[in-house]
This record gives C-alpha cells, structure tokens and sequence, in this order.
C-alpha cells in the first residue's frame, strides 16, 4: 500500500499557476469592473431622484414612457401666471372646490417617463380643446416601443417624434412607486383644501389700495 501511495504522489499533475493577463486583457478587466461599479452607482442615484419636473420633454432628450398603462394618471390642474403663487398647482380629487373655479381648471394626463440620462418625468398632456393631445398620446406609444426625441411643429400644430438609431438598451426605473413618484412631484404646489391662498388669490383678489382714501380723508380732518 505504501508503495503504491507513492506510485500515485510522484504522479500527480503539477497546478501550474494561471498565465498573467496581457495588457489588453487586464484594459478589458478594468473596464468592465467601472462598468458594473458606475451601473450600480446609476441605479443608486436613480433610486433616491428627490423632484419629478412635470413637464413636456426638452427637444434635446431621449426619452421613454413606462409601458405599464397603470403609471399614467389624470390630473386636474390650475395653471397662474405672475404674483407669489406663479406655476402649475394640483387639485385634489376628493376636494370640493368653489364652481368659480371652473372657468380656471385645466384637465390633463400625466405619464411616468425617463430620459436617456435616467431621469425620470412626468409628460403633462393638457386635455383642453386647445392643445394637441392626439399628437401627445401618438408621441408617448412610440417611446413606450422605443427612444425617441420629441419635436413641436408649428407648421401642423403638433408634435413630431424621432425614433433612435442606435439606443436599443432598456429602461432602468427607479424602485419608488407611484404614489411616491407623484409626491415628489407635486410637491407644496398640492392643493387639498378650497380655501387655499393660490385659489383665494386668483378667486378674490385683494385690493391694496382699498383703505388709502379713507386714511387720506382721515388725515384732512
């Protein structure tokens, strides 16, 4: 037995240590380990975006909307130009607000997007007889299929859309939720109650300069 132990010890296949990678196998190695450490970091950032712009999308972005019809919701907003309140301010739903405020309210559709960089939007198409809303819901099923630019026509009065040429890679979507997504994106421009400042601003404005001529007339005595 003895004997036979050693036979097979003297017979045994050296492990010969791996060969050393060349230069373009360790260039090759490198990159691929930056690769898998920035797509980690992307994700990471993408997860913890803390504002959603509302918005149409520049000209300049690629763009994708989420192909799950469920991330597209309709929204009423008001849209006020110029004074402290100045932008687009969300209605709540369950809110009854004053019928004065009809006249003002815009209805919309917002869809779960992101751009080529990874940051994610929500398009605002506005409902209203006025706006393009056949072309905007054309543009946003052709970059639910694929990447496109966006472009608007004044010529047709619409928008028109640019399918990418070599941007074939799929979407990398943040983990946060509608819910959480729309929160972000409303931000304090949430109306919940009737009587808030931006409504009663608009609704009721304010005279400043009611009581200047009772304090003149005042002043005469």
């Amino acid at each position: 037995m003895e004997a036979q132990a050693a036979h097979e010890a003297s017979h045994v296949v050296p492990v010969n240590p791996p060969p050393a990678l060349g230069l373009a196998a360790k260039l090759r190695k490198k990159r691929s380990e930056q690769a898998g450490a920035e797509s980690q970091t992307e994700g990471q950032r993408k997860a913890n975006q803390t504002t959603v712009p509302v918005r149409t999308p520049d000209r300049q972005w690629w763009i994708r909307a989420h192909r799950d019809p469920q991330m597209q919701v309709p929204v009423d907003i008001l849209v006020i130009t110029g004074g402290e309140h100045e932008g687009t301010w969300f209605l709540d739903p369950e809110v009854e607000f004053p019928p004065e405020l009809d006249q003002y309210v815009k209805p919309a559709i917002l869809t779960r997007c992101i751009t080529h960089d990874g940051t994610e939007f929500f398009y605002l198409s506005k409902q209203s007889a006025k706006s393009p809303k056949e072309s905007i819901r054309r543009c946003i099923q052709a970059a639910r299929e694929g990447w496109i630019q966006v472009r608007w026509n004044p010529t047709s009065k619409g928008y028109d859309f640019e399918r990418a040429r070599r941007l074939e890679r799929e979407p990398v979507w943040s983990s946060d939720t509608l819910d959480e997504l729309l929160e972000k994106a409303f931000g304090d421009h949430y109306i919940t109650r009737p009587d808030h400042p931006a409504i009663n601003t608009l609704l009721f404005p304010d005279d400043d300069y009611a009581g200047e001529p009772a304090e003149a007339e005042e002043g005469l005595r």
